[in-house]
């Protein structure tokens, strides 16, 4: 049974990956800890519903817990567009696995993405001075180690969370949901968090996908995002099919909150620079 959740994970990733558009998500990256070691963790569940319609056992549906860590791993001065700017390393770590099975994760379930961000690309919105969208985060180089794998550089030259990190991406239309902050237990401690609302929208000749998410902002947290939750509907067709005869073929549905904080981070990369 381990093997084929697993299994379902990761060619559930490999498929979504082909979703992905160039523009690529800043949404976990809303701030940068003061502390050099700063971290924080967010726990939760990974909830996959395949329909089968010809199927007479009806949708089948694999659920996973979910863990991410963001840390800020060390600073760096580098040379970004010809002027030397001040630079953060940052680590997301994330582990996936069966919910309610207590054992380590095997090969290819555990993700492990380190890069270097300028820091004054991090502005805390989503839009720059001028109300341009901010559709991206540009990273000086990076390097990534998935499962017990040899750590390799990355070529992208922007933050790629989506969808190996995370499920969030850029939504055009993300917006407050209410003018009031609300409350949230974080780590045993309340803390101000406001809710933001988007979605996003992909499309391809027999495929379309529409990603609702939302996400709790808050200033007294590292990195500044306390919970998201996405639902990710895929709808696919036939080639010569109209857009009306598209169906639902999927939904992924996560829930993740932040557990702990710290300011204590090491990098599981090393000294990989």
């Amino acid at each position: 049974m381990r093997a084929k959740v697993l299994c379902g994970l990761s060619l559930c990733v490999v498929w979504l990956a082909g979703l992905a558009a160039p523009a690529q998500a800043q949404i976990l990256i809303w701030s940068l800890p003061k502390d050099e070691g700063g971290w924080i963790r967010l726990e939760g569940t990974y909830r996959q519903t395949r329909d089968r319609p010809n199927s007479n056992a009806g949708a089948e549906v694999l659920e996973w817990h979910s863990e991410l860590t963001i840390s800020s791993v060390g600073r760096e001065m580098a040379d970004v567009d010809g002027t030397e700017t001040a630079c953060r390393w940052v680590e997301f770590k994330n582990i996936t696995k069966p919910g309610g099975v207590d054992q380590q994760p095997g090969p290819g379930d555990t993700y492990v993405y380190k890069v270097l961000i300028p820091e004054d690309r991090v502005v805390g919105k989503t839009v720059d001075e001028e109300e341009l969208p901010i559709t991206f985060l540009p990273i000086v180089k990076g390097f990534r180690r998935v499962g017990q794998r040899e750590v390799e550089p990355v070529q992208e030259k922007a933050l790629a969370v989506y969808p190996t990190v995370a499920l969030v991406t850029y939504y055009p239309d993300l917006e407050a949901a209410g003018e009031e902050a609300e409350s949230m237990q974080v780590a045993g401690n309340p803390v101000a968090v406001k809710l933001f609302k988007g979605t996003r929208h992909f499309k391809r000749s027999t495929t379309r996908s529409a990603n609702v998410a939302s996400l709790w902002r808050s200033d007294e947290v590292p990195f500044g995002l306390a919970r998201f939750q996405v639902a990710l509907t895929v709808e696919q067709k036939d080639l010569t099919a109209s857009d009306d005869e598209f169906q639902r073929s999927s939904l992924i549905e996560v829930d993740m909150s932040a557990v702990a904080v710290g300011n204590d981070a090491r990098s599981e990369l090393g000294e990989a620079k």
